[in-house]
This record gives C-alpha cells, sequence and structure tokens, in this order.
C-alpha cells in the first residue's frame, strides 16, 4: 500500500486532476486532497428540510445531520405583563433624552419573560466505522469534492488496486439523504453504521435506538423539555454484501456496493414521526440509486440552471490545479481567480436552493447547517439584517420560489405579531422585534437594548413581498399579501410619536434604536435607545412607497381604499428629513440628533438601507437622483470601513452590493477580495465569524448587482435596466444568463473589454423597457437588431427602448466605434 507521504506535492496535485470528472469546472466544483478535520471544512448538502455535513474520512465518517425543525421547544407566550406600562414609559423618558434610565427600564418592563425564543438544534450524525485499514489509503489518490451543478457530493480514494468511492445527495423529490458506497478492484467494503445525537463526549440526546426488517434502524427522542419537538430519523441500506442489524446498528460486510438512506422528521410537521420517516424510507427503497440520483439532478438543475456567470476568458485561472481552499489562500496572496469568484457566486445559489424550497422554514442564520445544541445566537432568524440579506439573490439571480419559504413564515409571523401590537404597544397591525423563532415568536428577543426593542423588522420583511411582486408581476400573489402589508403598516401609523425638534413637530418611531450600536449621550454614557433613527425612515419610506406603487397596479381591492392611502401621505410628510452631520462633515447623520458615536467602525450601517437594498439614493443620470444624498452616502460609506468596518462576512457582502449601488467596480472588486481574505471558511462558507450563512447569499447578490441594476422607474412608469453598473477592470470578458430586472425581463448578455457586445432580453409580462448598456459613457455605441423588428427603439445616452410582448424574446448586439 503506498504511503501517501512518499508522494510529491506536485505529483499528487496531478494525480488528483485526472481521476474522472474531477474539477471539470472549477466555477462549479469545490475539492479537497484531504478529509475535514473541522466543521467548517466539512462539504453541505441539502434539500430544504434535510442538511448534511460531509467530513471524507476513510476509516471512520461523520456525516452530521440536521432536520430544520428540531429546535429547542414548542411556541411559548414571552410577552412581559408589564409591556404595554412601560412602553408609555420609556416613550416619555427617550423623548426627554433620558436615555440610562429608559433603558433601565426596558430591561424590566419591555423584555420577554423569558428572554429567549426557541433555538435550532443538531439532529446528530450518522457514524459509519470502516474494516480493513482504510486509513492506509494513497494520499495522493484522494479528493473530497461538491458539484454545484448537480447537488453531488462524494470522496474519491484508492487502497493498493482498489478504488474507494462514496456519493451523496441530499433528494427534495424523495425527501431522503442518499449516500451510496462502492469498491471496485480486489478489495470490498465492511463497515458499521448508526443515526447518533452525542451531546458530548459521554452523553447522547435521544431517547430510543431500535432496528426494524434487518435493514433499518431508527433513533428518536425530544427537543426541549416543556411542550418539546419529538423528532425521528432513520436509516436503511440496500446492498450486495451481507447485511445484519444489531442493536442500532446496521452492519455490512463484504459488499461492493452499499446504498444508504436517511430520512427523519418531527411532530411539528408529523403526528407520528417514526411512522412518516418508515413510510418515507419504504417509498425511497422502490427506486434504484440512478433513478434516485436522476430525479434529484432534474428536480435540482430546474431551479439551478436558470442563471449562469462565466468571468474572464476560458482558461483564465492560474489556480486550476489547487484544491479548493488553496485556491482562497492564493487570493489572499494576490492571484486573480476570477472562476473562484463565480464559484462562491454559484455555491451562494447553490446554498440557497439547499435550505429553502416552498413549503420548508426560510434559511435560518445558518440556512439549515448547525452542529450545536446550543448555536452562536441560536441559529434563529435574526431580521435586523441577516435573514433579509438571505433572500437578497433570490429574485436577481432568478431563484423567485425559493422566496415562498420567507413569505410563509412571514403570515406565521404576522399572527403572533397582532398580539404583540395589541398587548405591548396598544397598537392595531402587527410587529415583530429583531429575531424570530420556528413558531413567529414576535416578542422581544434578549435583554439588549441595542438590538432587542426595535420594530421596523415587520416593515422591512414586507418589502420582500413588494419586491417579489415588482419582479413577478403577480397581481394574486399581491392581493393575497395585502393584508399582510396593509397590517404591517396600520401598526406605523398608530404608533409613530410626536416628537418637537428646532420648531418642527415630527413623527417619529419610539422607542427605537440604529440596529445595535451606541452612541454617547450628552453626560458621556453609552447610549443605544432613541426617538427616529435615520434608517427606521428609509425603511418606511421604501415600505409606504413601495406599496403605493404596488397597488396603483391592481383593481380594487377592499383592503385599498382613499383614506388608508391619504393616511400614509399625511404620515410621510412628518418623517425627520435625511440629515447631514456636522460633527462628522458630510456623512449621513444615523441617529436624529448628531450623536457622538461609540463605534465609528461599527458592523452595522443599517442608515445606509437607502441605498441598499433600499432604492432611494440612485445613481447620476437615474430617475431621482439626489446629488447630495448620493455623496453623501459614499463619505458615510468610505468613512466607516476608514475606521474598520465590515469586519464581519455578512457585513462585507452588504458593502460589496454597496459598491455596486455606487457604480464603483474597483470597490467591489476590493471588497470582494476582502472576502475571501478575511470571510471565507475553508468550505467558502460566510465567517462572521462563527459561520452564518448570510454573507454568502449577500456575495452572490452583490456580484449580481455589480452586472446588472433594474430599481430605476422613469416618470412614464417605464423600467431603467442598466448593465454592467459596477464592473471592476478585472473582469473586462464575461457573459451572464438569467439575471432578472423588475419589470420581468430575464436578461442575458455578454462583454469584452469592459463593452456591452450581444445582449438577450425575455419578457415575461410585456412592457417597456430602457436598457442602458453605456454605463460609464464610454460614447460611441450602437445597437444593431437585425432586420424586421419594431419592438427596438432609438439609441440615446448609451440606452434603448424596447418595447416588449408578453412572452417575446429580443437580442440585439451593441457595436462600439
Amino acid at each position: 500500500m503506498v504511503g501517501g507521504r512518499e508522494i510529491s506535492r506536485s505529483a499528487a496535485l496531478v494525480a488528483a486532476a485526472l481521476l474522472s470528472g474531477v474539477r471539470a469546472e472549477l466555477d462549479s466544483r469545490l475539492w479537497y486532497d484531504q478529509p475535514a478535520e473541522l466543521w467548517t471544512d466539512a462539504l453541505p448538502i441539502g434539500n430544504g428540510r434535510l442538511g448534511a455535513m460531509i467530513y471524507g474520512k476513510p476509516d471512520s465518517e461523520t456525516l452530521q445531520i440536521n432536520e430544520e425543525t428540531v429546535w429547542s421547544g414548542g411556541p411559548t407566550d414571552r410577552l412581559n405583563q408589564n409591556a404595554s406600562q412601560a412602553v408609555t414609559q420609556v416613550r416619555e423618558l427617550l423623548a426627554n433624552e433620558q436615555v440610562e434610565e429608559a433603558e433601565k427600564l426596558a430591561d424590566l418592563g419591555l423584555v420577554s419573560t423569558p428572554q429567549a425564543q426557541r433555538y435550532y438544534q443538531t439532529l446528530g450524525n450518522i457514524e459509519i466505522y470502516f474494516d480493513g485499514g482504510l486509513d492506509e489509503y494513497n494520499n495522493g489518490s484522494y479528493e473530497r469534492w461538491l458539484d454545484l451543478d448537480n447537488a453531488t457530493a462524494g470522496v474519491h480514494f484508492s487502497i493498493n488496486d482498489t478504488q474507494v468511492e462514496r456519493e451523496l445527495f441530499a433528494s427534495a423529490p424523495d425527501d431522503v439523504i442518499v449516500h451510496r458506497l462502492t469498491a471496485q478492484g480486489g478489495g470490498k467494503l465492511s463497515f458499521q453504521m448508526r443515526v447518533n445525537r452525542p451531546q458530548d463526549n459521554i452523553n447522547t440526546a435521544s431517547d430510543k435506538s431500535f432496528n426494524r426488517g434487518g435493514n433499518s434502524v431508527f433513533m428518536t427522542g425530544a427537543a426541549g423539555s416543556s411542550n418539546p419537538i419529538v423528532f425521528a430519523a432513520g436509516l436503511t441500506v440496500q446492498t450486495d454484501g451481507n447485511l445484519k442489524a444489531w442493536g442500532e446498528f446496521l452492519v455490512v460486510d463484504n459488499a461492493t456496493e452499499a446504498v444508504a438512506m436517511f430520512a427523519a422528521t418531527t411532530t411539528y410537521r408529523e403526528e407520528d414521526p417514526v411512522a412518516a420517516v418508515e413510510s418515507t424510507l419504504n417509498s425511497a427503497r422502490q427506486h434504484s440509486y440512478e433513478d434516485l440520483r436522476q430525479r434529484h439532478i432534474d428536480d435540482y438543475r430546474a431551479i439551478y440552471d436558470t442563471c449562469s456567470l462565466k468571468l474572464g476568458k476560458e482558461d483564465n485561472s492560474t489556480t486550476d490545479i489547487l484544491p479548493t481552499n488553496e485556491r482562497i489562500n492564493a487570493t489572499q496572496n494576490g492571484a486573480n481567480d476570477l472562476d473562484l469568484i463565480t464559484l462562491e457566486f454559484n455555491y451562494g445559489r447553490y446554498l440557497l436552493i439547499s435550505s429553502s424550497r416552498p413549503g420548508t422554514l426560510p434559511a435560518n442564520l445558518q440556512g439549515i447547517w448547525n452542529e450545536d445544541f446550543e448555536s452562536a445566537w441560536g441559529s434563529k432568524f435574526t431580521i435586523n439584517i441577516n435573514t433579509e440579506m438571505n433572500y437578497w439573490p433570490a429574485e436577481l439571480t432568478n431563484l423567485p420560489s425559493l422566496h415562498q419559504a420567507l413569505f410563509d413564515h412571514i403570515e406565521k409571523v404576522r399572527v403572533n405579531g397582532e398580539v404583540v401590537a395589541r398587548d405591548m404597544y396598544n397598537a392595531s397591525g402587527w410587529v415583530v422585534h429583531h429575531n424570530t423563532d420556528i413558531h413567529g415568536d414576535a416578542a422581544p428577543q434578549d435583554r439588549y437594548p441595542p438590538a432587542s426593542y426595535w420594530t421596523l423588522t415587520s416593515a422591512w420583511l414586507c418589502t420582500h413581498i413588494l419586491e417579489h411582486y415588482f419582479y413577478s408581476g403577480n397581481q394574486t400573489f399581491l392581493q393575497e399579501k395585502l393584508p399582510t402589508l396593509t397590517g404591517a403598516i396600520q401598526f406605523y401609523l398608530d404608533t409613530l410619536q410626536p416628537y418637537q425638534m428646532n420648531g418642527t413637530t415630527y413623527l417619529v418611531t419610539n422607542p427605537s434604536t440604529s440596529p445595535e450600536n451606541t452612541y454617547y449621550t450628552a453626560s458621556n454614557a453609552s447610549g443605544s435607545m432613541t426617538v427616529g433613527p435615520t434608517c427606521d425612515f428609509q425603511i418606511l419610506r421604501e415600505l409606504f412607497t413601495g406599496y403605493q406603487h404596488a397597488v396603483a397596479s391592481l383593481p380594487s381591492h377592499p383592503a385599498i381604499n382613499a383614506t388608508f392611502l391619504a393616511a400614509m401621505n399625511t404620515t410621510m410628510s412628518r418623517f425627520p428629513p435625511p440629515k447631514l452631520s456636522t460633527r462628522y462633515p458630510g456623512v449621513l447623520q444615523e441617529w436624529l440628533h448628531d450623536y457622538p458615536e461609540a463605534e465609528p467602525g461599527h458592523r452595522h450601517i443599517s442608515h445606509l438601507y437607502a441605498l441598499y437594498p433600499g432604492t432611494q439614493i440612485p445613481p447620476p443620470d437615474a430617475p431621482g437622483h439626489n446629488p447630495t444624498l448620493w455623496t453623501a452616502a459614499r463619505k458615510t460609506l468610505d468613512y466607516r470601513l476608514e475606521n474598520g468596518g465590515a469586519g464581519t462576512g455578512w457585513s462585507r457582502a452588504w458593502t460589496i452590493n454597496w459598491a455596486a449601488r455606487l457604480l464603483d467596480g474597483a470597490a467591489l472588486a476590493d471588497n470582494v477580495f476582502e472576502f475571501f481574505n478575511r470571510s471565507a471558511y475553508p468550505n467558502l462558507f460566510d465567517a462572521h465569524p462563527p459561520f452564518q450563512i448570510d454573507g454568502n447569499f449577500g456575495f452572490a447578490a452583490g456580484v449580481a448587482e455589480g452586472l446588472l441594476q433594474s430599481h430605476f422607474v422613469r416618470a412614464d412608469g417605464a423600467r431603467e435596466v442598466w448593465l454592467l453598473p459596477a464592473l471592476p477592470e478585472g473582469w473586462s470578458e464575461g457573459r451572464v444568463d438569467g439575471l432578472v430586472a423588475r419589470g420581468g425581463f430575464v436578461v442575458g448578455f455578454e462583454w469584452s473589454v469592459g463593452r456591452v457586445g450581444r445582449v438577450s432580453v425575455d419578457s415575461r409580462l410585456g412592457g417597456r423597457v430602457v436598457v442602458k448598456f453605456d454605463v460609464g459613457g464610454v460614447g460611441g455605441g450602437r445597437v444593431d437588431a437585425g432586420e424586421g423588428s419594431d419592438a427596438f427603439g432609438e439609441v440615446e445616452d448609451g440606452m434603448m427602448s424596447l418595447e416588449t410582448e408578453e412572452g417575446g424574446m429580443y437580442e440585439f448586439d451593441v457595436m462600439w466605434d
């Protein structure tokens, strides 16, 4: 048996490169030449509901498993019984700038009882113990991989003349995780396999394990003490070897092939989880491995193949022979690996498909992948940026069906939020604070004034409903969601408070905070709670104006009436205007008062919401451009970064999107580099640290935003679609297909030397669109649309108007002098 330590590094890499199908696409395959040691080295698979992390150890494999509804207990009523009384007093204290007293009272009377919501937990592990010295494999033959094109993962290595391969995938059509193990050559496989839930090195956190039928084992247990969520997990094997069940183990001997199938569920969805798991496994056993695999791939690719990206030439990478972790290191050392950027973009889309499907819960703080019983921040739905960021690429990168999981959960939150609005704020409508959980808990989370008592999350969530409508034009969807939208707006109409400042009486949020940030009060104490922070009115303007724009396209509906619309307009007219700081010249004020900042490099830059994901600060030459706000937005971002901002992965990803909206390709490229330099684990997971998945999704959205923007509406209602608005100099050649513009336009185009070439537009809804192909104002661009088409208008200032029909497809070439 050849010892891998005796093979040179270069020879090992070349040998790995010659494996069948290995790294066929540098931008769609993660691969490694050694097993994972840490969880953030392991590779994720998922079907939206079930997830697994693959370590790829030859002699003793562990697959860490998640089921999305394994949380720490059932629903609870946590609302503080004195909250309504406390809200009134906290408002008075904040209006009189008695911040310390207000925060002390809030932490007594607004804090929930108990203060924490339910939290997400690991389901456990699939453990496989192999016989026969598999630890003596040929290191030069080892590869662990994840193929984003097919959503399959695996491990390959050799021992003497035996080729050992394992392939895994998480099937949505059959609701199982499938794991095929094969040996080709002279050797065979013998191993023992079980489902386990180790809480530590000694204790387990399950109630019972048992076998049935000689080919299946099961594990059951409960998460939480009072009103727990009961789970069941099952594992079955089909093999050409010998198979026996002993206790909680399936034992396979002398096999050249074994196919293991895993299923799990809980009482969150099933009255009898064991029966449901057994039924799922029995159904899966009726299919061959090839059939299961093809059904999985067909289902996945129908979603994934809707968008593709290629940066640079086909042979642009100088790191094509390196494992993914070494490509990250090479990028940190200055390599211009454009395929790695595309790989991370594709990975973000893969992760969203794998963690959010119609009928599932939305992707949480870690998607669906969590190894802990007590995870960071509870791996909940943090909705003061993180959950929203999870869905930024959903519409733009052509994954709209995945947004549905978030919309469904918003409805669950709304039900609880109506109780919170009534009993805590004496208001109609609904509201939620900065976190929610599996049950849609809407009461405050934590005892943390910088975050816990912020109420703009319901507004922010509702902007996702509006964005989906602006992209899809689905009037039925909008009509169904009108009660949710109007309820959120009504809460703010009921609760905004009059506040006099410099002789003007505004309507302000109170109590509030600029998420998680702090300032210094007049007494030089640290404060966080306040009235009317800048981000609140940016979000409310986005919601109010978006609602008005959306309902203007609808026929009459009971939720739409002139009185309600007039109340919105009257309220908006009394919002405080954006202000520029005198303390920090040229920078947007984060708070209503020009407070000294306690942390100038804070990770949250919430007062740039209006730039992105909001649409209120368009660039020069765009409809509604405001030079003062545009310049201030730029200075605000620069100031934060100069003071150490964007230190977390998700904050860096948000900065990529801001750079795109500022039309700054150089800054976009710099922040993409910093993402790999500071915020990417070896498996390309986003590092907060620890792992949070939001940065992966924000990265994908930011790359796409640099290639296409469509948040511009002309006075006549036509959409402007800008191509290559923030193209980095190093991305001078490429092609993208399947990006979606608001108005239902699916756009593809290629570019060379930084200039747009061939363009295709697929119009889902019909209507007029204005395509801007010369954002940089180079000049000299001409359009060749071929013969016989009257859909194309005149070219002016690097823009062309296109009159489209529903279902129409249009192509044209941009020719440059």
